[in-house]
């Protein structure tokens, strides 16, 4: 909570002592009552809360952390319905030395229940003139309330029912949704993403279904897909294939930030008839799925062709008989393939079993058995991916190295499965792997901490600004404190330990929800999708773990933290929200030096 006794104002962020604006008394008073009140003030243009009562707490069923949190945010106001009547009583407050007086609905508490409050206080002054008022809170009857909002309350009623009924008609997945009048083709926007808002600025407010497609497939849809897209602005049309499938699915490429993306128009009836959502999903990921598929599939086929050179032998195995044959040798050494393919056919338990039992390393065997079981292949392979068994073997001539047994299933027109299974050598697999992961260490990874270095930052902050932020995503800043100290006192030892220690913390708390990176000497970022119901858990956590941090060579660690969560404000991009998470990370900073009375430059 804010101290009421100090500001937060002055020059570059520093607190500055200023005349209380009330006396400790009438603060014990105001913090501890169970009558909804709230003192407020203007500063530096701002309409600002310094307090809210118990009463205000149990009212809004908030803790005070989350009341001021978010009548101290960029939008005090959000859950208003009416915010031109709160914003005009707050240009009242601002302007005009009159009492304060304002009745105003909002949604309040966990379910959002719509009550109707209203709001009254006098304004008071501190010795040096400044102006504050304290109001109190009532909470006006649902009869009261009905009489003064019926109209309102009708529409918001209304718009409830359409949402509701919406999201239990279509996937929440989709990035925009609008619904369509049956009675005139008005169109009504229910949900749009950045796309769809810019599509729906270019109409007029009263368009109706012709014209919106007509817009958006000239504005966004590829060419060649146009007039497949535009055929559903014609209502005869939509309302036929409603007939013929219900839903309606329709699958085009738009063009977004010059590339060429999927997406899938699905439309569905509701209200019973009166009205047509129209949604639209991105569904590049699922068609690149499907071609993933498809391309995994062909690989399969190529296996059963013996025409893959990758693999020393071929088997296919008839999973209903147990049998096993061989359909290709690769094998170039005639002795050696001799002693690989010496039995060619027969009950496929007795041929992988000898295998096993002559050529896997002893460690692996047991794996190899229970893997390479009929039960458990029948259980684990699907006909659209290839399962892959990795293992090390000893070779005839005594080297070992890794091999991979890979299955494709295959079921024919009659139902029968069988599994087409190839073993090949992966030493030059493994080595290529081994070498790519250790160059992308040395140039992503920083190497004091293990986590992800500058570079990696810059590159996701490059690529994230193409892509729309989740609302559940965080920007956490953090900078250590006393790291010169540590450095000048007990040496760079002591400072590595230091940020060591912090990387382990943020890497042991954080690490679930995202992604941590060391930006500079004693400075870290960390990108996070953090549920709304466990955030101040894990923000808890974090600042517990810094707190019990103990080193061998340094006694305590200190971190200033700054953290911003993209629903605080939906227009945010990312870099908005790194510049907000490091002013709230500088701000602590400033607080922790002046209450320890050193330079901050020292750090």
């Amino acid at each position: 909570m804010q101290d009421p006794y100090v500001s937060q104002g002055g020059l570059k962020g520093e607190k500055v002592i200023m005349e209380p604006l009330f006396t400790s008394d009438i603060h014990a008073f105001l913090e501890h009552t169970k009558i909804p009140l709230a003192v407020y003030y203007v500063e530096d243009g701002r309409f600002r809360t310094y307090l809210v009562s118990e009463g205000s707490c149990d009212m809004y069923e908030f803790s005070r952390e989350e009341m001021m949190e978010r009548l101290n945010g960029d939008d005090p106001f959000v859950n208003i319905v009416e915010k031109d009547e709160m914003y005009a009583a707050v240009r009242e407050f601002s302007e005009e030395n009159v009492p304060y007086n304002v009745i105003f609905h909002e949604y309040i508490g966990k379910d959002r229940k719509l009550k109707t409050i209203h709001g009254i206080g006098g304004h008071e002054y501190t010795k040096d003139g400044r102006r504050y008022s304290i109001i109190r809170y009532d909470e006006i009857s649902d009869s009261s309330r009905r009489a003064l909002f019926h109209e309102e309350e009708e529409k918001i009623a209304e718009q409830r029912r359409i949402f509701n009924e919406i999201d239990d008609a279509i996937a929440r997945s989709f990035t925009s949704v609008f619904y369509v009048d049956t009675k005139d083709q008005s169109v009504t926007a229910v949900r749009l993403n950045k796309i769809g808002r810019t599509v729906r600025e270019g109409l007029g407010e009263t368009a109706d279904l012709k014209e919106v497609m007509e817009h958006y497939v000239n504005t966004l849809v590829f060419k060649d897909d146009i007039e497949s897209v535009r055929r559903f602005g014609d209502f005869n049309y939509v309302m036929e294939r409603l007939k013929e499938t219900n839903p309606a699915f329709h699958t085009y490429r738009t063009i977004r930030e010059g590339l060429i993306v999927n997406y899938r128009l699905k439309i569905v009836p509701f209200d019973n008839g009166s009205k047509i959502v129209f949604g639209f999903e991105d569904y590049d990921d699922q068609i690149r799925e499907e071609v993933a598929k498809r391309t995994e599939r062909e690989m399969q086929m190529t296996l059963l062709a013996g025409l893959s050179c990758e693999y020393e032998s071929i088997w296919l195995v008839d999973a209903s008989l147990h049998h096993g044959r061989l359909i290709r040798s690769n094998i170039k050494n005639v002795d050696r393939s001799r002693t690989m393919n010496a039995i060619s056919s027969g009950n496929y338990e007795t041929i992988i079993g000898t295998y096993i039992d002559r050529y896997v390393v002893a460690e692996d065997r047991k794996r190899v058995y229970d893997l390479s079981s009929i039960d458990n292949l029948m259980r684990n392979t699907k006909e659209d991916e290839i399962y892959h068994i990795n293992y090390k073997r000893t070779a005839p001539e005594g080297d070992k190295n890794y091999m991979q047994l890979s299955i494709a299933r295959v079921t024919d027109n009659k139902g029968v499965v069988r599994f087409v299974c190839g073993f090949r050598n992966i030493d030059l697999m493994m080595e290529e792997e081994k070498h790519k992961t250790m160059l992308y260490s040395m140039a992503y990874i920083d190497n004091m901490t293990h986590v992800n270095n500058r570079r990696t930052f810059d590159e996701f902050m490059d690529s994230a600004e193409a892509t729309e932020i989740k609302n559940d995503s965080m920007i956490f800043s953090f900078d250590l404190n006393d790291l010169k100290t540590a450095n000048d006192s007990r040496g760079h030892e002591a400072g590595d330990e230091l940020i060591i220690g912090a990387a382990q913390c943020m890497k042991r708390v954080l690490g679930p929800y995202g992604t941590i990176y060391r930006t500079g000497g004693d400075e870290f970022v960390a990108f996070c999708n953090i549920p709304d119901d466990v955030r101040r858990d894990v923000i808890n956590q974090l600042v517990e773990s810094f707190d019990n941090w103990h080193g061998n060579l340094y006694p305590k660690l200190s971190i200033s933290m700054g953290y911003v969560c993209a629903s605080e404000d939906p227009t945010m991009q990312i870099k908005d929200m790194m510049r907000e998470a490091d002013k709230r990370m500088y701000a602590r900073k400033s607080e922790y030096y002046m209450k320890e009375g050193n330079d901050r430059r020292r750090k």
